[in-house]
């Protein structure tokens, strides 16, 4: 259990740093941390949106998606960088296409503080689904990678 939650606490540092690379050569405005704050606040632009939305990206980081990665790669033949690449693949891809979701949830995009994402999150920059693909390979390489070296 210690092992999934570490493996899951270095995936999630190394993905949040993915995201925010797509961020800083402005080729998406999507932020995750950002998304999960905004179900709570209205206003992105607020510390307590960012620090509410850090806080859960790091759980969720450690809990819920370390066993949905597990369970995954599991089934694609056990723990390791390429089944964890092809985990990522997966829920990245899957994230992307529910992007268009966050509008029924977001506080932010309700109250037209944020635009919405429109299809796959192409609004929020050509390359949004790209940055979520690329954010979830990263997490799942490293998670499979740290499993199947303990």
């Amino acid at each position: 259990m210690g092992t999934v939650v570490w493996a899951g606490f270095v995936a999630t540092i190394l993905s949040a740093c993915v995201f925010w690379v797509f961020r800083t050569f402005e080729w998406t405005r999507f932020s995750p941390t950002t998304q999960l704050g905004c179900i709570f606040f209205r206003e992105p632009n607020v510390p307590a949106t960012e620090t509410v939305g850090f806080l859960l990206f790091l759980g969720l980081g450690v809990s819920l998606l370390p066993a949905l990665f597990v369970g995954l790669m599991r089934v694609m033949g056990g723990t390791g960088w390429g089944t964890g690449i092809a985990a990522g693949l997966l829920v990245g891809a899957a994230a992307a296409a529910a992007l268009p979701l966050l509008e029924r949830v977001s506080g932010c995009i309700k109250q037209g503080r944020l635009p919405p994402p429109g299809r796959f999150g192409l609004n929020w920059g050509r390359a949004t689904p790209w940055a979520v693909i690329a954010g979830h390979v990263a997490y799942g390489a490293v998670l499979g990678g740290v499993l199947a070296a303990f």
